[in-house]
């Protein structure tokens, strides 16, 4: 030991050790008295000019009127930033930075409101460990939370900052250097990496390098056991759905993670709860496989709706193998509907699950599945504007999901069926068909009041 330094004791708690009785309830009286320091240290001398400090303040106060003064709670950030991370450019604000991710997705639960009715762990708190002991991983999400901040910025010119570049790069330069093992594939935090980098690309619509991405993604879930592997990890498997179908619905090309349909067939289960009276049924010239894969996705919702009500959270598992199922079924259907109002139904559906997982602070750039779905309206309007649920479903979940409330065919249409509409009508029209209450109820009547205040704006001028 150094000179200067204060040796402590401490009472070591193993049986050998331990004080004998009466020994640390007398240590104990000997601390809380201030009877065990030495005279002259620093923490003497200090505690001295304590004292005298509050004598003095003791005698002002007798003379002067004093406010009492509430201390400013120290912010918990203060109990992160000394943490040391490994890996250049982990300055403060980057410490900083982590904290708020981190605090803010687990509280908000953000990623997928889904999370306070299914047991979905997005962000899987074991992740937190590897910010200390995986440089690649650290960078990853450095990077990834840098870009969150830029989107959020007035200032933001629609390019990556210096330190999301920084943190990428990194990241990149680390994961080549993992990849060189053998049994990468193993790496679970490589597998992370490679997530963050896909989202990454994805919210810059940089779809060639999340092309690249992807395949090393499909690569290792394929050398861990594909289906086999994923099955095992529903939570896992949810996110690496949700972001296949975001980057195919944004170049139009199949995603890699579906399963084929070995059957079309589905038979509602006998509900617990009796069925809505007025729930929306399909027309009954619409080719039965869209049928049933509508009725399946129509009585999820109403499963998490009523898991909502009760507090009951959904097991992912289950919860997983239904949306994989459902969307290897809407993808698989493409090829084989012809009529535009069930080609039209299908998209949207594919829209309704984009909803389900977000990327915080920037949306992702749907451009192929809005031209698919304006072409397809357009072939459908004459046959869907007789059926006013189904064409208020079709317009506010796309004005939301995908597409934006200023789309001119959107719009248009708007005028016609929604005129005079209050938001409590429309409601019940969508909840009618397929509504997640606690994922859609709030971007729904945001996207109501844009349309309404359109309308309202177009007919002033």
């Amino acid at each position: 030991m150094r000179s200067g330094e204060i040796q402590f004791e401490f009472v070591i708690t193993d049986p050998v050790s331990n004080p004998k009785p009466g020994k640390s309830q007398q240590i104990r009286s000997r601390c809380m008295h201030g009877k065990n320091k030495r005279e002259g240290s620093r923490r003497s001398k200090q505690e001295k000019k304590r004292k005298a400090k509050e004598k003095s303040t003791t005698a002002e106060s007798r003379s002067i009127s004093v406010h009492p003064i509430i201390p400013t709670p120290m912010p918990l950030i203060n109990d992160f930033v000394p943490i040391r991370f490994t890996g250049r450019g982990i300055d403060p604000g980057a410490k900083a930075l982590l904290f708020e991710a981190y605090i803010h997705n687990f509280l908000d639960s953000n990623v997928t409101p889904l999370e306070r009715c299914v047991n979905l762990d997005c962000l899987e708190s074991s992740s937190y460990s590897w910010l200390f002991t995986d440089t690649a991983y650290l960078h990853s999400v450095l990077s990834a939370s840098y870009a969150a901040r830029d989107f959020g910025s007035p200032q933001w010119n629609g390019k990556p900052s210096r330190k999301t570049v920084f943190h990428l790069q990194e990241a990149i330069s680390l994961l080549r250097i993992k990849m060189q093992s053998e049994d990468v594939y193993q790496d679970e935090t490589v597998l992370r990496v490679v997530i963050n980098l896909t989202l990454l690309a994805a919210v810059y619509g940089d779809w060639v390098a999340a092309a690249a991405h992807f395949e090393g993604l499909h690569k290792i879930v394929h050398l861990r056991g594909d289906m086999t592997f994923l099955k095992k990890r529903p939570t896992l498997h949810f996110k690496l759905d949700r972001i296949d179908l975001a980057w195919s619905l944004s170049s139009g090309r199949k995603p890699h993670f579906t399963q084929p349909v070995k059957s079309w067939d589905y038979t509602r289960p006998v509900p617990k709860l009796p069925l809505p009276y007025n729930l929306y049924r399909p027309a009954p010239y619409w080719d039965y496989r869209v049928v049933n894969v509508f009725n399946k996705f129509q009585d999820l919702s109403l499963m998490v709706n009523r898991n909502k009500l009760r507090f009951v959270v959904h097991d992912p598992s289950i919860f997983q193998d239904d949306l994989t199922s459902l969307q290897s079924r809407l993808v698989a259907l493409a090829d084989i509907v012809t009529r535009p109002i069930e080609q039209l139904v299908r998209l949207v559906m594919l829209a309704t699950m984009t909803t389900l997982f977000t990327i915080p602070g920037r949306r992702i750039p749907y451009d192929w599945i809005v031209e698919q779905l304006r072409k397809t309206f357009i072939k459908a309007s004459d046959e869907i504007m007789w059926d006013k649920s189904l064409l208020l479903w079709v317009l506010i979940m796309s004005s939301f999901s995908v597409a934006n409330p200023q789309h001119s065919w959107i719009r248009d249409a708007w005028a016609t069926v929604g005129a005079g509409l209050e938001w409590v009508d429309v409601k019940a029209h969508l909840s009618r068909v397929i509504w997640f209450e606690i994922v859609h109820d709030g971007p729904g009547e945001m996207a109501y009041q844009q349309l309404r205040l359109s309308q309202s704006l177009s007919q002033d001028i």
